[in-house]
């Protein structure tokens, strides 16, 4: 492929097309660390983890009218969900290097 000139309203400006950057590029590459969704994921289960938990806890003292009440689920998935997401945070936290 042949290179086009470039008159000055295509070029973007009045230096005839000469353009300082173009083709500059740094000397060393930058490392691009990527943040695992799964860490993003462990994160929210852990928040929700803890705030079922807590809802359970509360409702030691005060249990709703529902059939199953006395089974306390609430305390079961709130602490299952806080040790799923604590495992996933910790499996997938991303390294410092």
């Amino acid at each position: 492929m042949e290179p086009k000139p470039q008159d000055v309203r295509s070029g973007g400006g009045g230096d005839g097309g000469a353009h300082l950057a173009a083709g500059v590029e740094d000397s060393k590459p930058r490392d691009h660390h990527m943040i695992p969704v799964w860490f993003f994921v462990g994160i929210i289960l852990l928040i929700y983890g803890i705030i079922i938990l807590a809802t359970g806890i509360y409702e030691y003292s005060s249990p709703p009218p529902t059939v199953l009440a006395s089974t306390h689920p609430a305390v079961w998935w709130g602490a299952l969900l806080t040790v799923i997401g604590g495992v996933y945070v910790y499996l997938y936290m991303p390294k410092r290097s």
